[in-house]
């Protein structure tokens, strides 16, 4: 498959995550409408729903989005946990995070568009490098006929030619399919998620922008799998294909309670009723997570001695152990829920 090929394809897929990067031509679209299913195990699961709650429960650090970071004489600086989405509940900020952004002088998000260029563009050249096959069958050599035929028609209607699904890699497949179309249509007709919008709103008030990671980077976490966990992961995103709106809207009101820690047990119990391996789950937030935590932690580090930043990451990588609130009290500083 030639190079300018693939790119052509990859344009038709990265609009949620690029929604400023192309002239917008469509009126946005509804709100996704997805059910509560998560509520609704308590009736229709409940060993699992008890499952997901106690795992949810024994997380640390999981009842709060936003963190005020305090120590060794500098002003304070703040962690806010932000979601990938364009909803328009999740999007309206507390005025406490209002607040603190606007006391700050530098303002990180996880990534930034590149200078100058195309976020499209700059994602699918990394993606052309590390996430297609140049040789075999690809896709069709790793998933079941069946499976390969409903994600050939899923990607078909999300702007993948179907006689070109099987060249990607199962990583670059799995995050493409992780949010339902209707998000994607929201972004495409020119509704930003929350990242790009703390991103406009800063370069409107004149901070100091800084990005924590790359593109290149956030690729590599994502190859660092084992392409064995990554193809059990796209089988399970394939067998649950019909849940993606649900597995959003749990995801929104998780986010809006203060529940984030539910979000990962919550997928694998969703995958293992689907009848797959759900400890693809565990490696994946290994790899792509965990490991990423450390990394931003250490890119984050000199703009927390100069005091005053407000950093904004996927609020997964807030809780847990090794998440960004304890790795900074690990650095010697007082992280307190400060909303």
């Amino acid at each position: 498959m030639r190079r300018a090929s693939i790119l052509a394809c990859l344009s038709a897929v990265l609009l949620a995550t690029a929604a400023d990067a192309a002239p917008k031509k469509a009126a946005p679209s509804p709100a996704c409408a997805g059910r509560d299913i998560f509520t609704a195990m308590k009736k229709t699961d409940p060993e699992g729903y008890a499952k997901i709650r106690a795992a949810a429960d024994a997380t640390p650090n999981a009842k709060a989005l936003l963190w005020r970071i305090e120590g060794k004489g500098q002003p304070a600086s703040y962690l806010f946990g932000t979601i990938h989405s364009t909803d328009e509940r999740v999007n309206k900020l507390p005025p406490a995070v209002t607040a603190a952004f606007n006391s700050s002088k530098t303002v990180a998000l996880e990534f930034l568009e590149p200078d100058g260029g195309n976020l499209i563009l700059a994602l699918g050249e990394q993606i052309a490098k590390k996430g297609v096959y140049t040789e075999g069958n690809g896709l069709k050599d790793v998933l079941t006929t069946a499976e390969f035929n409903t994600l050939r028609k899923t990607l078909a209607a999300e702007g993948i030619p179907a006689n070109q699904a099987h060249v990607f890699k199962p990583w670059f497949v799995a995050l493409t399919l992780a949010l339902p179309m209707c998000e994607k249509k929201r972004a495409e007709g020119g509704l930003p998620p929350m990242d790009r919008r703390i991103e406009k709103e800063a370069t409107a008030q004149g901070k100091r922008l800084a990005g924590l990671e790359t593109i290149a980077q956030q690729v590599d976490a994502m190859t660092a799998m084992p392409e064995d966990v990554q193809v059990k992961l796209l089988k399970a995103t394939v067998a649950t294909i019909a849940l993606r709106n649900d597995a959003l809207e749990v995801l929104h009101r998780a986010y809006l309670a203060r529940d984030l820690a539910t979000s990962l047990p919550f997928s694998k119990r969703i995958i293992e009723r689907a009848g797959h391996d759900p400890a693809s789950v565990d490696v994946f937030e290994r790899e792509v997570s965990t490991k990423r935590n450390y990394a931003m932690r250490d890119t984050a580090l000199p703009l927390l001695q100069e005091g005053g930043a407000f950093i904004a990451v996927g609020a997964l990588h807030l809780l847990g152990k090794e998440g960004l609130v304890e790795l900074f009290r690990s650095a010697g500083y007082t992280v307190t829920a400060a909303e």
